[in-house]
């Protein structure tokens, strides 16, 4: 409607989605989001405006979204998020400041958010990221520090080690989404 809003929609088991619902927290956008501790969820960072705020928005396992909690991790925008270990998360990369980075912050299956770890790959923001293999995850695409899309992607163990780059598959580009899939 014109402006950043706090607003969330639940979903069924059965793909329904919920009327629109108040939100509750900061009103921001180009923030990240992930499940954690096998029945939560987490959004992350984001922005209003000018301001990069460094707070997170727990939701619990029926829904509920917690009000807003500082967190550890630098202020970003434009990174992604996933889960990995089967119950705990990672964000990382996205614009901090101007500066495009690669730095990731692990996330307990309790919902705490670690200091930023030094990145490992190619920095770069409006990525996704995606879970696969029951307990790992993919950083993939997104656009680089000089402009240019991408189609690099990296691996995250089921311990959190954020793995080099590896040359993509598929055609380089930025401002995607991803989910995983088939268990």
């Amino acid at each position: 409607t014109g402006g950043v809003v706090s607003m969330s929609n639940k979903v069924s088991t059965s793909g329904v989605v919920a009327t629109d619902v108040t939100g509750v927290g900061t009103a921001r956008q180009h923030l990240s989001a992930t499940g954690f501790g096998d029945d939560k969820g987490i959004f992350i960072y984001g922005n209003n405006g000018g301001t990069q705020y460094q707070i997170s928005n727990l939701v619990s396992s029926s829904g509920v979204i917690a009000s807003d909690t500082s967190v550890s991790g630098t202020a970003k925008i434009g990174s992604a998020a996933a889960v990995y270990g089967g119950d705990k998360a990672i964000v990382g990369f996205g614009t901090a400041t101007g500066t495009i980075t690669s730095t990731t912050n692990l996330i307990s299956n309790s919902g705490v958010v670690a200091s930023d770890t030094t990145g490992v790959g190619t920095a770069r923001h409006s990525l996704a990221a995606a879970s696969y293999g029951g307990d790992k995850a993919v950083f993939a695409y997104g656009d680089t520090a000089d402009g240019g899309w991408s189609s690099l992607k990296n691996l995250i163990s089921n311990s959190g080690v954020v793995a080099s780059d590896v040359a993509g598959v598929g055609t380089a580009r930025a401002s995607l989404a991803a989910t995983g899939f088939g268990g």
